[in-house]
């Protein structure tokens, strides 16, 4: 998945047992294909191409590829009938009219019916929807811990500020709508995201957005209490305009990574070790080198005796679950189980536990477990890790793995992703879009899923939430990073 999402890698530290394991089963390079303890195959899953049937026909196909290959099917309780009944006459009547749009919207409703990050559209999708996006009212909002809900942002001379609103205001209606409803009734179909929602959490966030975000010239009008308490006041018709995406920007969750350098540290103002772990693969920088640089933090860190870590993991999309094992490794004295991969199998169309090679061209192992080694220098101090729902997949490995710590915590406003399965499903449809989804899941050492949400909840939740205050949510909208400081005060209060 090209750096963004889980892909299947493996521990290095398996590679010696690889020439006593070739002696006993039989590998193809080429394929990918390994003979198991039963004697039969493993056929790794290749992208399907529906491109060339029609639509009702391609949506036909990549429902039945769902049904077959979608690893929490169970674990999600997906109802698939239920999903097709709602979608398929939608397909079809899209067909009939040959309005592409309606045919997208369609295909779009139905895989936002999977409460999954690792169900998502290539960007050529999110593209043609931003029309749906673009306008705005020239506010963000976000709800706090005491119920409120506040405009964190506000935009000089946009049409909330020119009605009254200020930052701080509190919003109590929506187009007559109390906010809390409002909130909860407002749709995320058309979020700025080619991904699947996972949580509740991460839901209630983007439903904030949503209402922020709306097609160019509809109209609205909000009740509020300015931010010195008066009122309330209700503004005329706010009509939404393109504000240039500065409050789809404000109102997104904290994202600092760059792609050309995801690895960075520093020792901070109060002498704590800081890393920041932006991505676990990437198309540019090989494994090696995203290893390397990890321990150079950790050498450059632990050199300096600093009396604490923390790791930031915002915005991590995941990448290599080999490659998440080892960096815990820094924290880690004794092997440690990490996971089992449950990988479906094209050659029976079933899930099996099985230990690829580091490069993923052959078998390992069948029934091996990913294991965390023990990597030097090693740090014993307290670690404390920062997260949000855009820590995705093998990010949320990592977390786990720092939480799972003796003196491990995270510190954050918010949980992670919650989808932690192997990407590996994946259809082209017509008009040039691609689906992709996890065929593959990850077990704990009981081998129950692990991480992957259920019922709105998983992924991996704060120890230590940072209290939403009106204050920090004003601060975080205009990129003070707000969650680092609660980290080091933490650590302080150690």
């Amino acid at each position: 998945m090209s750096g963004h999402f889980k892909n299947i890698y493996f521990s290095r530290n398996y590679a010696t047992l690889a020439f006593a394991i070739l002696s006993i089963f039989i590998f193809n390079g080429n394929t990918g294909c390994g003979t198991s303890p039963n004697h039969h195959p493993f056929v790794k899953t290749q992208a399907a191409d529906y491109s060339g049937l029609s639509w009702t026909q391609a949506y036909d196909a990549f429902h039945a590829l769902m049904q077959k290959q979608y690893a929490f099917s169970d674990w999600k309780s997906i109802n698939w009938n239920t999903l097709d009944n709602t979608i398929r006459p939608k397909v079809v009547a899209a067909e009939a009219a040959v309005n592409a749009d309606n045919y997208i919207n369609a295909l779009l409703e139905y895989t936002r019916s999977i409460p999954d990050g690792h169900v998502t559209w290539n960007s050529t999708a999110i593209n043609g929807i931003t029309t749906n996006t673009k306008g705005t009212y020239g506010l963000g909002i976000i709800g706090l811990d005491d119920g409120k809900v506040i405009a964190n942002f506000v935009k000089a001379g946009g049409p909330a500020n020119a009605a009254g609103i200020d930052v701080g205001s509190e919003i109590t209606h929506w187009d007559g709508v109390p906010i809390a409803t409002a909130v909860s009734q407002a749709s995320t179909i058309w979020r700025p995201n080619p991904a699947s929602i996972a949580t509740n959490e991460h839901t209630i966030l983007e439903q904030y957005r949503a209402l922020a975000l709306d097609p160019v010239g509809t109209n609205i009008t909000v009740t509020y209490f300015k931010a010195d308490g008066t009122g309330p006041f209700v503004t005329p018709a706010l009509a939404a305009a393109d504000d240039g995406g500065e409050v789809e920007f404000r109102t997104r969750l904290w994202d600092r990574v760059d792609e050309a350098d995801p690895i960075k540290y520093e020792v901070l103002a109060s002498g704590y070790g800081y890393i920041q772990l932006g991505t676990l693969e990437s198309d540019d920088i090989s494994f090696d080198q995203l290893f390397d640089k990890f321990k150079e933090a950790m050498e450059f860190l632990t050199g300096r005796n600093v009396p604490g870590i923390i790791i930031d993991l915002r915005a991590n999309g995941g990448g290599s679950d080999e490659l998440a094992a080892k960096i815990s490794g820094f924290f880690y004295s004794e092997r440690t189980f990490y996971e089992y991969q449950n990988i479906y199998n094209a050659y029976n169309e079933q899930r099996e536990i099985l230990l690829p090679s580091p490069d993923d061209t052959y078998i390992l192992g069948w029934g091996l477990p990913l294991n965390i080694m023990p990597q030097y220098p090693q740090f014993r101090g307290p670690i404390v890790g920062i997260v949000n729902p855009d820590s995705v997949s093998s990010a949320e490995g990592v977390a786990m793995t720092i939480q799972n710590l003796e003196n491990g915590y995270i510190v954050s406003f918010y949980g992670t992703n919650g989808s932690f399965g192997m990407t590996g499903g994946e259809a082209k449809i017509p008009l040039g879009y691609t689906i992709s989804f996890p065929n593959g899941q990850s077990l704990d050492i009981n081998k129950e899923v692990q991480l992957d949400s259920q019922n709105g909840i998983g992924g991996i939740t704060p120890d230590v939430r940072v209290p939403k205050t009106s204050a920090r949510m004003i601060d975080y909208a205009n990129r003070v990073d707000t969650e680092l400081a609660y980290a080091v005060d933490f650590l302080n209060s150690l």
